[in-house]
């Protein structure tokens, strides 16, 4: 077996942690991001409307809901910041575009973000949009 030195390996140890609570952070900031946005839209929407997306994506929430994010476990994780992005495009895309140009604008910059946090995201979001639609439609009204 090669030799290691300790010093080295030591290093590296901390430089992987350190990147992965930096993704973590930036995943609890997004979520925040998304929890403004949502807000800043709440007064000017009728979230009963969107009661099967809401459904949907709580299905992904542990022990709270999107509507009241809590515990870390949900505000650092990757798929929470994906249904809460997709949530969101899913309730724009319904509402008057002219209306909500700027909330638009901004959720696409926290999907960009999103999709740059790791190979996954992208897909993830695109695996996720679909089942969501599905469960909707399949919904009563």
């Amino acid at each position: 077996m090669a030799y290691v030195d300790k010093d080295l390996a030591r290093t590296l140890e901390q430089q992987h942690k350190r990147s992965v609570r930096g993704l973590f952070i930036k995943i609890q900031d997004l979520n925040s991001e998304c929890t403004s946005l949502r807000k800043r839209l709440e007064p000017h929407i009728d979230l009963t409307v969107y009661k099967n997306a809401i459904d949907y994506v709580n299905r992904f929430v542990a022990h709270t809901t999107i509507l009241n994010l809590k515990f870390i476990t949900n505000t650092q994780n990757l798929e929470v910041v994906v249904l809460h992005a997709l949530l969101l495009a899913h309730i724009l895309e319904n509402e008057d575009p002219h209306s909500f140009e700027y909330e638009q604008n901004l959720l696409q910059g926290y999907i960009h973000e999103i999709y740059a946090l790791n190979d996954h995201a992208k897909t993830l979001f695109t695996n996720h949009q679909e089942k969501m639609l599905r469960y909707i439609h399949s919904q009563p009204t």
